[in-house]
């Protein structure tokens, strides 16, 4: 009888202290979510996509906490989480960022941030005018590019050639020819066979453009 009445007791005890704790730590996090809704952006540093991130294609999310002093500048920023290859590119962005900080009343209020970088292909992908594009909801930034165009047709193969009148492979030739440029008949064998070449799409619509492939 003792020892259910001790349990009864460790039991009654433990309730009220997990009572007691789940209270404090939810106004911790509405304090935190009060804090955040005091500081607002006013002139955000626009953010660069790394140019290793973008030639291995690398998108995603960095999440950070942002110390804001009273006058708007920036006190410290620590990562949460996020991409090593995103994570300065966000820091460098949110550090030399302003905030209006009028309505806080601690000397360094916490913010949270979130900086997304997305790859998607726009409609005059791969020649598009412009690359980049940023769109700012709140203390959510998102830096939107496009994709590069990876060529790995970049080499040479060996191959016969007349100058050894074709008994060995003696000459080059140029891996990305067929990528870029189809055969067609041409003027200069009388149309008689397919001794020219076209540039394939989209490199034909870029040159059309007068724009760079991207």
């Amino acid at each position: 009888m003792r020892q259910f009445s001790f349990l009864v007791f460790l039991l009654a005890t433990f309730t009220c202290v997990a009572a007691a704790v789940e209270p404090q730590k939810l106004n911790t996090e509405q304090a935190e979510e009060v804090e955040s809704a005091a500081a607002v952006i006013v002139n955000l540093f626009e953010p660069r996509y790394p140019p290793l991130a973008l030639t291995a294609n690398v998108f995603g999310d960095v999440d950070l906490k942002l110390g804001i002093r009273k006058d708007g500048s920036v006190e410290s920023a620590v990562v949460l989480s996020g991409h090593p290859l995103l994570r300065d590119a966000a820091l460098n962005s949110a550090r030399q960022s302003r905030f209006d900080c009028t309505a806080c009343r601690d000397e360094v209020t916490f913010y949270s941030m979130v900086y997304s970088f997305q790859l998607v292909a726009g409609p005059d992908f791969p020649c598009s005018e412009s690359h980049f594009r940023i769109v700012r909801s709140e203390n959510r930034v998102t830096l939107i590019g496009e994709p590069r165009v990876v060529d790995p047709y970049f080499a040479t193969f060996r191959v016969h050639s007349l100058k050894c009148i074709y008994l060995w492979k003696c000459g080059r030739h140029w891996a990305g020819l067929d990528e870029y440029f189809y055969p067609v008949r041409s003027a200069k064998c009388l149309d008689l066979w397919s001794c020219g070449h076209r540039l394939r799409e989209p490199w034909a619509r870029c040159k059309a453009l007068h724009r760079d492939i991207w």
